[in-house]
């Protein structure tokens, strides 16, 4: 199976921006009256199977490269995408999250 790595920083934008963008990519849980009520509000990578290597590093299938080249340059992100050959072990995490 061929998959893309994605290398990604977010220089330059301020913390509350990069803390929406993370939001965003990750989602999150939003807490309510002091704990009381939890809600998880996805993030887009609720919606496509991913590995996340290191911090700013990420191991998609090659067919959802387009969703996060749209997403990273919505925040000019400095972006660098390469096809790669996952091995056995990615290939299956990365089908076992298959939507």
């Amino acid at each position: 199976m061929d998959g893309s790595v994605v290398i990604y920083q977010i220089r330059g934008l301020s913390q509350a921006e990069k803390a929406k963008f993370r939001r965003e990519l990750y989602g999150y849980t939003d807490k309510s009256n002091r704990g009381q009520y939890e809600y998880y509000r996805p993030g887009l990578l609720d919606e496509v199977p991913y590995r996340k290597l290191i911090r700013g590093v990420l191991l998609i299938r090659k067919r959802d490269k387009e969703k996060i080249s749209g997403f990273m340059e919505k925040y000019e992100a400095e972006v660098h995408m390469r096809n790669v050959e996952l091995t056995p072990e990615d290939t299956e995490i990365l089908s076992s999250n298959e939507n």
